[in-house]
């Protein structure tokens, strides 16, 4: 489909990161619609189509540096890195928005959140992330999880709903949310299990984490 200057909504209000910031504060995650314009979301899924179609995706692994392990078990979803220093257009504005999520949550909240890293990820029909939390063992540097949805139309029969257990003291309550195009989750990384449900179609995403400073870098 090609992305026409006609699909921009009306101009956002500026308080939705302030919004997003209140929910986090109340109840640690929250799905926000229309995060991004619809042509802009168009851009970054065409986009991320393109280099799936080239091959520039990579299976995802399990950990990190020598303990990174591909493990079917666990997760079958393909991933590429965004370099912040080569970024498109289109995800220099994604990046700007991130940024005026991360002022907002640490002013009201005072995460000291300082860093942004993200991916594009593909779930081919068929692949999962089974339950898991956004945190490398040992390390507590990933602090709110974001994750933008760059899907056409989806709906949900398509399946590949993000399934977030909301309540530690119960373990069976749990929210699920399809991923519709330009619809952010966000949630305390290391606070919320979750898992990525089997599709039944390609479904893209736009992952990114903040990171706040570890004790050495303080």
């Amino acid at each position: 489909m090609a992305c026409h200057a006609s699909s921009l909504p009306p101009k956002r209000p500026p308080e939705l990161p302030e919004q997003i910031a209140a929910t986090l504060a109340d109840q640690g995650w929250c799905v926000t619609d229309d995060f991004l314009p619809p042509l802009l979301v168009c851009q970054l899924r065409q986009e991320a189509q393109q280099l799936w179609q080239a091959g520039g995706f990579r299976r995802a692994g399990v950990g990190r540096g020598v303990e990174l392990r591909v493990r079917d078990a666990v997760r079958t979803d393909r991933v590429a890195w965004l370099d912040p220093s080569a970024l498109s257009a289109a995800q220099r504005l994604y990046w700007t928005q991130l940024e005026q999520l991360r002022l907002a949550v640490n002013q009201m909240l005072f995460l000291g959140l300082y860093e942004l890293e993200a991916h594009l990820a593909v779930y081919p029909p068929g692949t999962y992330f089974r339950k898991h939390l956004d945190q490398f063992r040992g390390l507590g540097a990933r602090t709110l999880s974001c994750v933008l949805y760059l899907n056409d139309d989806w709906l949900e029969q398509d399946g590949g709903a993000l399934r977030i257990y909301t309540g530690p003291e119960a373990p069976e309550c749990s929210v699920a949310v399809l991923p519709k195009g330009g619809r952010l989750v966000s949630f305390f990384s290391a606070r919320f299990l979750h898992e990525v449900e089997p599709a039944q179609r390609e479904r893209f995403s736009l992952t990114g984490w903040f990171k706040r400073r570890s004790a050495q870098h303080q």
